[in-house]
């Protein structure tokens, strides 16, 4: 009778303790970040017709495949003599090409930009193999990859022209860094190190034009200070901030949602964010995996990861920043959700970027929250308003664990009034 009195209290304890895990997901953004679900990559076109001899374009095709099979950019060869309906002719117009051999590089998002692969008494393997390096690799890009993979995330920095709209950006930037470093300790997950501030320089510009471009910016025509947040497989979250709306209120409120619960109720748009053009070799594959204490390539976890941001996705939604350059699905413009957005033609954006209209939208209630809050809805937010979405799911699960625990209570009282029978 001793014996299943003791057996009946560590069933008890034992039960009490399972309802624990219960309050969390077992993944946070940040740990989704890393993880490939097949997002679209950045496609680069290889133009050729038929003078294009044909050591060029068996070149275009080895190259290209050996220098971007680990990343997320995929070439196509493209032979314009041959190919006369096909989506990448219209860049061809678009950037006034005339000469071949060629190369366009596409994003996810519509933007366009050429990319020379000749240059004057240069062998094309070598320039090809420079031009292919530029488009997958850079110093800041190098050092965004490590620093997302060691620490909780990046906030990404790029300088203006003025001294102190630069540092007023830093400020901001470095106070958003110190808030979320004290908040750590109270997020569903505990990650090891506190985001990091990366700074891209004006001398550096020429050097990341690649990086500059996938934010949205031209290189040349950069006068205030930008900002953007990126985190795990270089992902960029949220809106890209420039001059005064780069705010301490808003960098933390983008911040936070990167050590937020995967099941936390945000929108899957703002929990996986857009991937930078990066290389992603086994070597720091194996680094995430030995950050993350899993390997985030494994199918199950993928299939895990997938099942959980399926839940949140609303493909129908379009947050639009009336301010950054046309087909980015992150903006801020007082945070107003518009949905169906019209047509537009090709057009121009204002840092000189051409871009492809965006596809359009299906229509959708516009009485749905905008999905980050505004800055100036609260000076000082000790979380962002968009996580109070997840409240009642957690006083579902309160409830449920109240519940299981109860019945639990019931059930060992049962066994010991047995037991001491």
């Amino acid at each position: 009778m001793i014996k299943l009195s003791r057996l009946a209290v560590v069933i008890f304890v034992w039960g009490c303790l399972q309802t624990q895990p219960a309050l969390a997901c077992r993944y946070n953004v940040r740990e989704t970040g890393f993880v490939d679900f097949g997002d679209r990559p950045y496609i680069l076109y290889c133009y050729v017709n038929k003078d294009t001899p044909e050591d060029i374009t068996s070149s275009f095709r080895e190259i290209s495949y050996a220098a971007l099979a680990e990343s997320n950019v995929k070439s196509e060869i493209i032979d314009i003599s041959r190919i006369k309906k096909h989506p990448a002719l219209r860049y061809l117009d678009l950037w006034s090409i005339k000469s071949f051999p060629s190369a366009v590089l596409i994003s996810p998002e519509g933007q366009s930009m050429p990319v020379p692969v000749t240059k004057p008494d240069q062998p094309f393997k070598r320039t090809l193999w420079s031009a292919l390096d530029s488009i997958i690799s850079s110093p800041k890009r190098d050092e965004i990859l490590q620093q997302a993979i060691e620490t909780y995330g990046i906030v990404l920095l790029v300088e203006g022209t003025d001294h102190q709209e630069n540092k007023k950006a830093k400020e901001s930037a470095s106070a958003a860094i110190e808030r979320i470093a004290v908040q750590m300790g109270t997020m569903p997950k505990q990650i090891p190190r506190p985001p990091v501030l990366v700074v891209i320089e004006s001398q550096s510009f020429n050097r990341e034009k690649i990086l500059l471009w996938s934010l949205g910016l031209n290189a040349d025509q950069i006068n205030k200070p930008c900002a953007a947040v990126i985190y795990g497989r270089a992902r960029w979250i949220g809106p890209l901030l420039m001059g005064e709306k780069i705010t301490e209120n808003m960098l933390t409120n983008i911040l936070y949602i990167i050590g937020a619960d995967c099941e936390c109720g945000l929108d899957r748009r703002l929990m996986h964010g857009i991937m930078l053009p990066v290389s992603w070799d086994e070597k720091m594959q194996a680094q995430a995996a030995k950050t993350l204490g899993f390997d985030p390539e494994n199918p199950m976890v993928k299939m895990e990861m997938s099942r959980i941001l399926r839940q949140g996705f609303d493909s129908s939604a379009r947050i639009r920043d009336a301010n950054s350059y046309p087909g980015i699905t992150f903006g801020y413009q007082e945070l107003v959700v518009e949905f169906a957005p019209a047509q537009k033609s090709e057009e121009s954006s204002e840092d000189g970027e051409k871009t492809l209209p965006p596809k359009p939208a299906s229509k959708k209630s516009a009485s749905e929250p905008s999905a980050l809050p505004s800055p100036a809805s609260t000076e000082s937010p000790s979380k962002p308003s968009a996580l109070a979405e997840s409240e009642p799911a957690l006083q579902k699960s309160l409830y449920i664990i109240a519940g299981l625990t109860v019945l639990i209570i019931a059930a060992g009282l049962f066994i010991v009034r047995r037991a001491a029978r």
